[in-house]
């Protein structure tokens, strides 16, 4: 079954991420075997500093992110943005918002802007051969100078970096494609901000 389309004679090549038991012809009535993802990232930014994180082998993490704790250790090596996939019918932006007050545990009076709209695709190690396709919500939230953020318990570490060094950090889970997407969009925007 796999990623084939309704239309027997349509391509994958010719199909639309139409995805559904009742998509059209040039749709998919069946997730395409490459997967895709999405996904919301919550930049949280003081003085010129970005948060990261290590995950902790914490069974919370499944109920926050969706990460089933082999997932979790697969990926303790290296810092992470705070991140989850987005749940069923969930609005990215109260994604971003859940993110902030049930992962981070950050005030719940915290403006979310809306966000930077990434979309990367790959080859996933576990469907060689496919194209995996991720679509993510970018977001920043600004916490005042000197901002402190208590670790919650699913955390190994919670540290800031240097917005202008962190490219040179090691990430866990490709977050590093991730933080310099949100590089860009930042520079692009203050030179937008700029004129």
């Amino acid at each position: 079954m796999g990623c084939k389309p309704v239309g027997s004679e349509v391509t994958p090549i010719n199909t639309f991420l139409w995805l559904a038991p009742f998509a059209p012809p040039k749709g998919f009535t069946h997730v395409p075997r490459g997967g895709m993802c999405l996904c919301a990232f919550l930049f949280v930014v003081s003085s010129e500093k970005v948060l990261l994180g290590k995950y902790g082998e914490h069974p919370a993490w499944e109920r926050l992110a969706g990460m089933d704790i082999q997932r979790v250790k697969a990926n303790a090596f290296g810092w992470t943005i705070p991140s989850s996939h987005l749940k069923f019918g969930e609005d990215p932006r109260k994604t971003a918002r859940r993110i902030g007050e049930e992962i981070l545990t950050l005030d719940q009076d915290l403006a979310y802007p809306e966000p930077c709209i990434k979309t990367f695709f790959y080859e996933p190690a576990a469907a060689p051969g496919e194209v995996h396709f991720d679509v993510l919500f970018l977001f920043e939230v600004s916490l005042g100078a000197g901002a402190e953020v208590q670790m919650p318990p699913w955390y190994e570490s919670l540290g800031w970096f240097d917005i202008g060094t962190v490219r040179c950090e090691r990430f866990a889970r490709q977050h590093e494609d991730v933080v310099d997407a949100w590089l860009k969009a930042r520079s692009g925007a203050g030179a937008k901000d700029a004129s």
